[in-house]
C-alpha cells in the first residue's frame, strides 16, 4: 500500500531535522533551557551541552553529585561570582 505525500508535508522538514548550533542563538538557548529544566528536575544533577568543532550539538553532558552542596560548588565555578540581583529604584509621587 502507498500512501501519497502532500508536498506540504516536505516544505521546512530539512529544519526539522538540522543538529542544533552553537552559532544560533535560539538553538543555544534552548539547550541551555533544557540543562536548567533537568537541573530543577533533578536537584543533585548538573547538567552541560558539549558542542563539536564545526559548532553542532554532540551531547549533553549529566554530572551527578553526591549532595547538593558539591553541586552548588560546581556551578559556582562554572558560572563564576554569582550576579548580585539589580536594586529597583522606587519613586514616590509627591501628593499634594
Amino acid at each position: 500500500m502507498e500512501y501519497e505525500v502532500d508536498k506540504w508535508d516536505l516544505e521546512g522538514s530539512e529544519e526539522l531535522f538540522k543538529p542544533l548550533n552553537k552559532k544560533n542563538e535560539k538553538d543555544v538557548e534552548g539547550a541551555r533551557d533544557y540543562c536548567d529544566e533537568h537541573e530543577f528536575l533533578y536537584g543533585n544533577h548538573t547538567c552541560e551541552p558539549i558542542w563539536k568543532k564545526n559548532g553542532n550539538l554532540d551531547k549533553y553532558e549529566i554530572v551527578v553529585h553526591q549532595n547538593k552542596k558539591d553541586k552548588l560548588k560546581l556551578i559556582k565555578k562554572r558560572d563564576g561570582k554569582k550576579k548580585k540581583k539589580q536594586k529597583t529604584k522606587v519613586f514616590k509621587s509627591k501628593q499634594a
